[in-house]
């Protein structure tokens, strides 16, 4: 029985350490008007710029983070269009990324929004968001 116990755990704390090789490179998240510091998760369809703050774990240099800005549910685009996408190839162990997106010139169309980030290839993460009239 004690071996078993043994043998348990250290499959375990081998799965854990292959579970973090793979594993999440992209912590809190962030959204914010333009240069602003209140995290929101509703913006205004005026709002000059939206901006992500990602903080990066365990990111290696060389690493590729990428954040893809898709408007989910809108009168404007279809479901699950990509408005747009940005990437920076990380060149020093970087703990934070930040992308923005800018208003479009007749504003930002009511509906729901996400971001979604991924660090080499996978993603990791997805940011809800809105915007109301």
């Amino acid at each position: 029985m004690r071996c078993t116990l043994l043998f348990t755990a250290a499959l375990f704390a081998v799965s854990a350490v292959a579970a973090h090789a793979a594993g999440e490179h992209i912590g809190r998240t962030a959204l914010v008007v333009d240069e602003g510091t209140e995290v929101q998760t509703v913006f205004a369809a005026g709002t000059p710029k939206i901006v992500i703050h990602i903080e990066l774990k365990d990111a290696v240099v060389g690493a590729k983070v990428e954040a893809a800005w898709i408007a989910v549910k809108t009168d404007a685009a279809p479901a699950n269009y990509k408005i747009d996408a940005a990437t920076v190839t990380l060149d020093n162990a970087l703990d934070e990324a930040t992308f923005g997106l800018s208003k479009p010139d007749a504003g930002w169309p009511a509906g729901a929004y996400q971001v979604e980030v991924s660090y080499d290839g996978t993603l990791e993460k997805t940011v809800p968001f809105s915007v109301t009239k």
